[in-house]
């Protein structure tokens, strides 16, 4: 549950670290907790809609 939360605040972090601009350069590890804030974020999205359906939360 914590990854609807976290995942948010891992894309702000990042964006904030690639210095609000997605032109330049950008450092690795900026880029690396935009995507994994992404991911996460995403993943938190599909497990809450997997929730309501009949399977107990499980998509497969």
């Amino acid at each position: 549950m914590l990854g609807i939360i976290l995942g948010p605040v891992a894309i702000v972090c990042g964006w904030l670290a690639m210095g609000r601009t997605w032109s330049g350069s950008r450092p690795a590890t900026a880029v690396v907790a935009l995507v994994l804030g992404a991911i996460d974020t995403l993943l938190a999205i599909i497990w809450l809609a997997g929730a309501t359906t009949p399977g107990n939360g499980m998509l497969f």
